[in-house]
């Protein structure tokens, strides 16, 4: 009953704690964190490069050994060949200052490293090269059995037999043992991880946690340390099934080891694989290449074969994902051809509709004019063309709206396409495929596009107002009359102006069509009526006046 009741109490804190997790922030930092990894890696290669410059400069025996030993400490987590290298070199040197306890010291952190690389065979010869009396003598007993316990979980968590599995896990238990169970310093992180691991795999969550918390108090947040823990607490969490406090240790870890410059990148790609479970496939992806690019850094085949099928898994996923994505691209662009298509016929429709008008103002104006000089004789006539002409003005001007509409419509769509254009970009950026990443990068589709229209819609303006530009420049002094390098071609000025003879007043909506800024339009106004020959206040209603 007790147990039961203490079960329930850590669910409940679990759940307490869980609510005020936001995993998704927590996502965010990452991202963060990973833009920022070249300024890391500098921090870490830089302290590399003092030492180095340090270990150069010196004579002296004891000097030298602990300028190698940070320097396998920088590469401990960095790059492994290094990381063995100079503690291989500290073995050396302590042999040189006939220190045996120390450069035993070094010979298990050689072991250790090797394990963590994957030499397991190299890291038992190590071990195997030791002396178990003087190491039972010294303050290296602890250290010397966590080492071959470290080996043989290794050994059994990656071997594919099961024979040979059980009888690897029962040496781990039994080094575990072997360092004493009895009084555990609770300062000594390294004891405390052996017994946190004994809990876990004894199935005792609680118990691994309880461990856990003891190591999480003796270790600073955001340390290469902190990023160790973390990671077990992950699996302390995994194991009791709390899937959103152990997604959120298992980023912790990430976070850290990133802001760290740890190339030896275990719990990214535990990430990158439960993203991948929840459907987060362009996270995951980005994860585990991130994961792959660290590895590839740290040099050590164990964590490539750890990393590749799951970086197959994302790929392939990923690969799928874009091809929807391009699938549903290819569907816009059918649809944003058949739009053009269909701008086009109302285009055409339109100047047909415009043309038709023109020629019966002319008909009607010659008919007026005999109809003025009989007009006593037929009122009855003129008064039903007085309601025709009435007509014809309402015509025009749902004309007039109607090219505004069609302008304002083929903006709307060249910014739809822009967004198109940027969403795609937005998908594809992590992947290598340059070609689609050029092209959504550019933005030469949408200047090209504003390009066409702005040429359409001078084409089409300067078809129904084919006198507008002297028409205009009459109302406007000498000194500030506009000169077109290309008669064909309006420039901005006199666009803004086409666009208010059209009915377009709103400075927004000219702002919307020509892409500029409310202000800069109000700017262009102000300026071309201060130039006007006459009131600047009617200069405007003038230019609306304009005929075609």
């Amino acid at each position: 009953m007790r147990h039961l009741m203490i079960i329930t109490l850590l669910l409940a804190l679990s759940l307490q704690a869980a609510a005020d997790i936001n995993l998704e922030q927590e996502y965010r930092r990452l991202d963060q964190a990973i833009e920022q990894t070249e300024r890391y890696v500098q921090q870490r290669e830089s302290r590399i490069q003092n030492y180095k410059t340090a270990l150069q400069v010196t004579d002296d025996s004891k000097a030298r050994y602990e300028m190698c030993h940070k320097l396998y400490e920088e590469y401990h987590p960095y790059m492994s060949d290094s990381a063995i290298h100079y503690i291989g070199r500290c073995i050396t040197l302590a042999e040189q200052m006939q220190d045996p306890v120390r450069a035993d010291e070094c010979r298990l952190k050689l072991a250790f490293q090797c394990t963590e690389s994957g030499m397991y065979h190299e890291a038992m010869d190590v071990l195997n090269s030791l002396d178990a009396a003087r190491i039972n003598a010294s303050n290296n007993r602890r250290r010397y059995y966590s080492t071959l316990a470290h080996l043989y979980g290794e050994l059994g968590y990656y071997c594919k037999v099961p024979q040979l599995q059980g009888k690897y896990y029962a040496k781990h238990d039994e080094y575990i043992r072997m360092m004493g169970s009895d009084s555990i310093p609770v300062n000594d992180d390294e004891a405390l991880q052996m017994k946190e691991v004994e809990r876990f795999a004894a199935g005792d969550g609680e118990g691994a946690l309880r461990y856990s918390d003891l190591r999480l108090k003796q270790v600073k947040e955001g340390s290469h340390e902190y990023a160790i823990v973390a990671f077990y607490r992950y699996l302390d969490y995994m194991a009791l099934g709390d899937s959103v406090q152990s997604r959120y240790w298992v980023t912790q870890s990430a976070l850290s080891d990133v802001k760290n410059a740890v190339m030896d990148q275990g719990a990214m790609w535990e990430l990158a694989n439960k993203l991948m479970a929840d459907g987060d496939i362009n996270r995951a992806y980005r994860y585990i290449h991130f994961a792959w690019q660290c590895a590839n850094r740290f040099n050590t085949m164990k964590r490539n074969n750890q990393i590749s099928p799951v970086l197959t898994v994302i790929s392939d996923n990923y690969e799928a994902s874009l091809k929807h994505a391009n699938r549903l691209l290819a569907v816009l662009a059918v649809v944003a051809s058949l739009l053009t298509a269909l701008l086009a016929v109302i285009l055409f429709y339109s100047n047909s509709q415009r043309k038709k008008l023109a020629r019966a103002r002319n008909e009607l104006s010659e008919s007026n004019t005999q109809l003025a000089q009989l007009n006593s004789q037929l009122s009855d006539l003129n008064s039903q063309l007085h309601e025709t002409n009435i007509k014809l003005g309402d015509s025009n001007r749902v004309k007039d709206e109607y090219v505004g509409r069609f302008i304002h419509l083929c903006s709307f769509y060249i910014d739809r396409l822009d967004e198109m254009r940027k969403q795609v970009n937005k998908m594809v950026k992590s992947k290598d495929l340059n070609a689609l990443h050029r092209f959504t990068s550019d933005s030469e589709l949408r200047d090209k596009n504003l390009a066409d229209l702005y040429e359409m819609f001078d084409s089409t303006f300067l078809h129904l107002f084919p006198n507008f530009v002297n028409d205009f420049n009459a109302l406007l002094r000498p000194e500030c009359r506009i000169v077109l390098p290309d008669p064909k071609t309006l420039n901005t000025d006199v666009r803004i102006f086409a666009l208010i003879r059209l009915g377009i007043e709103d400075s927004s909506r000219i702002a919307e069509f020509l892409h500029y800024s409310v202000n800069t339009i109000y700017n262009y106004r102000a300026k071309i009526k201060n130039g006007a020959l006459g009131d600047r206040d009617t200069f405007e209603a003038q230019v609306k006046s304009i005929d075609m």
